[in-house]
């Protein structure tokens, strides 16, 4: 039986994750997105785990599962909510790039990264229930996790690369070379302040899910069930969905968008074309227009 600290710490994440999917289950309802439903369906997956970790929080004696069986479905439900999130990143991101010209480098690698997770996570789910073991095979817990981490943060530069990029434009100095300069994606003052709202509210939670876990293996080698632990571990979980899914503030939208976004002329290319660029810089005017 869990302390009252632990069964504090468990029901206000249970509380949360529902309350959390009811809200944004009103708001596919009111206002529906494929964003907002990749929300509602990845916190959906942290309610079944939130409930879990009350479970086997109880008596282990008046226990009708076994204790491999949480971790099985941790695995799975680890592999299925960075999936929804990272796939969902992916879209949105898409739509910051011109056409044709989304299918990046970049993109291979976050694809290969969430492959990689979640195979991971199954081979990790396989052995638990071969072994029948009582937690998580240590090696393959944080190898999915440093995996993990890797593959939102590339979701996430994937998605913003075009918000946050600088664009240097060279003068070919070299009449023997030809520099090739690719047009740089057209980006308005909004879609850049909204992109770097979500850059900054999910690259926050996402560092503080990081040193959650950080903090938990540095005053332990041992891989074994933290109630208080798996509570935060939900509660920023459903913290990142819900900053996915919510519209940012728009006061706050329209200041960053009057900050972040100045348009500059570079010199003619060898074709004598002129083009224009976007930049992130502080300014105290905005500038939307584009070539």
């Amino acid at each position: 039986m869990g302390t009252p600290l632990e069964l504090g710490f468990l029901s206000f994440s249970v509380a949360f994750t529902s309350i959390s999917f009811i809200f944004l289950l009103y708001q596919c309802i009111i206002n529906f997105t494929k964003l907002r439903l990749a929300c509602l369906l990845s916190t959906f997956t942290i309610i079944i785990i939130s409930l879990s970790n009350f479970y086997w929080d109880q008596d282990p004696s008046k226990l009708f599962l076994p204790r491999s069986v949480y971790w099985i479905l941790f695995a799975f439900i680890r592999a299925t909510y960075t999936t929804i999130i990272v796939v969902c990143m992916l879209d949105m991101g898409r739509k910051f790039y011109e056409k044709y010209r989304w299918n990046t480098t970049l993109f291979k690698a976050t694809v290969l990264h969430l492959i990689i997770f979640d195979c991971i996570n199954i081979a990790d789910a396989v052995l638990i229930l071969v072994h029948l073991s009582d937690t998580s095979n240590l090696p393959l817990f944080i190898g999915q996790l440093i995996v993990g981490v890797i593959t939102i943060l590339s979701s996430f530069l994937y998605s913003f690369l075009p918000v946050i990029s600088l664009r240097i434009c060279f003068n070919n100095r070299q009449q023997s070379s030809i520099i090739k300069r690719k047009r740089m994606n057209n980006i308005s003052a909004q879609s850049a302040a909204v992109g770097a709202w979500y850059m900054s509210i999910t690259g926050i939670l996402s560092i503080c899910y990081l040193i959650l876990y950080l903090v938990t293996f540095a005053f332990t080698d041992k891989l074994s069930y933290n109630a208080i632990g798996n509570s935060i571990d939900s509660f920023i979980r459903t913290c990142i969905s819900l900053a996915v899914a919510l519209p940012p503030p728009t006061k706050l939208i329209q200041f960053m968008k009057s900050k972040i976004i100045i348009s500059y002329d570079v010199p003619h290319d060898s074709n004598g074309i002129r083009e224009s660029c976007k930049v992130l810089k502080v300014d105290d005017q905005e500038f939307e227009e584009s070539a």
